[in-house]
């Protein structure tokens, strides 16, 4: 008799520093590029999410107010940056979980709607849970790679 064991995942989402989440960030969006190239401007100001097992990290986001530029234009927009899961992790649903959270905090602070440039590889995740492509694909300026403007309206989602 055959038994397969199956490996159970306590994961467990919360907020948490940007230092915590700086290494995968900066492994899974910005290899070989300088550390400080994971840095964002609003790092100090926006709501940081994680997912670990645990002392491990396994995935993370960065959320904060951003004007949606439209069309049409959402001043009270929040952004999602830095959506990033361990490569060993991704599909596991550890990436959508920290989504997940990500959403409540910019919908908890009354935004309307949430906005990303989603990079074209993981852009059927986001389509998974309710994304809405918003504009045509184009190159990222930092890293060159292909990315699609996405949003997610709080009100129906």
């Amino acid at each position: 008799m055959v038994h397969d064991l199956v490996r159970v995942m306590t994961v467990v989402v919360r907020r948490a520093t940007v230092e915590e989440i700086m290494p995968l960030r900066h492994a899974v969006l910005r290899p070989g590029y300088p550390p400080e190239a994971s840095r964002y401007a609003e790092d100090g100001h926006a709501v940081h999410l994680s997912g670990w097992e645990g002392e491990a990290l396994l995935a993370c986001a960065t959320v904060f107010p951003d004007p949606w530029p439209g069309p049409p234009p959402v001043p009270d927009a929040w952004r999602l940056r830095g959506m990033a899961v361990d490569p060993g992790r991704q599909g596991t649903g550890v990436g959508a979980q920290v989504l997940q959270a990500a959403v409540a905090a910019a919908r908890d602070a009354g935004a309307p709607l949430m906005w990303a440039n989603a990079r074209s590889a993981a852009l059927g995740f986001y389509q998974r849970y309710g994304w809405s492509v918003a504009g045509e694909e184009f190159l990222a300026s930092d890293t060159g790679l292909p990315h699609f403007p996405i949003v997610l309206d709080l009100h129906n989602a």
